[in-house]
């Protein structure tokens, strides 16, 4: 499977059974035990927009202290993803980032 280009039990699980059949050694039978156990091992499920909508309530918007940087964010920073911050030096994302750890402990009290 590696030399086919499946590095990972992700990549194996999520092809198509007409790819892992074209692989040289691999039956009909082979590809479906290979894709049956892939899938046992990465879970592949469907999500509602019910529990899409959710898990999307549950994020908490972290204020930075800015109003106006707050509304640029619409609202602050998200929990749960990954927001980047980059400038030149001395323009503050030192502070932000103090701001955030500090502001982040006192709405969680």
């Amino acid at each position: 499977l590696e030399d086919a280009g499946f590095h990972t039990i992700e990549a194996v699980a999520y092809a198509p059974k007409k790819e892992l059949l074209n692989i040289k050694g691999i039956s009909e039978a082979k590809a479906d035990k290979i894709l049956g156990e892939a899938a046992k091992l990465v879970p592949m499920g469907f999500t509602t927009a019910t529990e899409f909508h959710q898990r999307r309530a549950e994020i908490i918007q972290i204020s930075t202290g800015s109003k106006e940087l707050d509304k640029l964010l619409q609202g602050g920073i998200e929990t749960g993803s990954i927001t980047e911050m980059f400038g030149e030096f001395r323009t503050g994302k030192t502070q932000l980032c103090h701001t955030l750890a500090v502001t982040c402990q006192v709405q969680s009290t």
